[in-house]
């Protein structure tokens, strides 16, 4: 490698080396016993927990469905073969998810026949969907310690089942023009389990109390984002590799 430009490669040089260091920095457990980007995650987390509370708009929703009876075919699908190439464990995998499911939806208040993997769910879509809000929002409220106990533990992993079941229910009600059912399953999927399921033993914070580490790791993610790209293109120029525009044609 042929170096014409000694300055502005060592220039790139000192760059790299400096970013890298910190890169290490950030890599290890210096912030709590958690790595920078562990720490930057939690932090983000608690911050948008806070913005992630659509409770009541989900209820106003929910009120429009009670009453209506619901009477499906549902299939839980295998795992990508990609994920797990054995057939047989892929059946068992599907056959086990849809029991975990059809135990869910029973406790929400549907009568469910399951064999295999496809589930016949009978019930009042208005008392699923309310029942299945509730347990969002008590798990949605759990954090700290309290996301260590037992009962808590089965909640949050009954959020997975019923979003598992409710995300199965849909293409079905689809077919059959029932396409309002669906967008009230749809929407308690994602305004409800899945912000419980995601925040569960998350403590929400204020974004104004915690304006100035946010706006330093804003600040710092642009500067580190361009410290590496100056790197690279001074360590390139200093070899004689660059971007110029092209002469124009006579």
């Amino acid at each position: 490698m042929m170096i014409v430009n000694k300055g502005t490669f060592t220039k790139g040089v000192l760059l790299m080396v400096s970013f890298l260091v910190v890169f290490m920095l950030i890599m290890s457990p210096l912030f709590g016993g958690k790595t920078g980007l562990e720490f930057s995650d939690d932090f983000f987390n608690r911050l948008s927990k806070n913005s992630s509370d659509y409770f009541e708009e989900v209820k106003t929703g929910i009120e429009k469905q009670k009453g209506k009876q619901l009477a499906v075919t549902a299939t839980i699908a295998k795992p990508d073969p990609k994920d797990e190439a054995d057939p047989a464990k892929a059946t068992a995998i599907a056959n086990k998810k849809a029991a975990d499911v059809a135990k869910a939806l029973t406790a929400a208040g549907a009568t469910v026949d399951v064999k295999d993997n496809v589930l016949n769910v009978k019930g009042d879509l208005g008392s699923m969907l309310s029942f299945a809000a509730t347990k969002a929002k008590d798990v949605f409220m759990v954090v700290g310690p309290a996301a260590e106990t037992p009962e808590n533990k089965a909640n949050h992993k009954l959020l997975k089942d019923l979003w598992t079941g409710f995300s199965a229910l849909i293409k079905p009600l689809q077919k059959e023009g029932k396409v309002a059912e669906a967008k009230a399953l749809d929407a308690v999927m994602k305004k409800a389990l899945e912000p419980g399921y995601n925040f569960y033993g998350i403590e929400g914070e204020s974004v104004t109390k915690n304006i100035f580490l946010l706006s330093f790791l804003l600040i710092f993610y642009v500067i580190y984002t361009m410290w590496y790209g100056y790197a690279i293109f001074f360590m390139f120029d200093g070899i004689g590799l660059s971007m110029k525009k092209s002469k124009k044609k006579a």
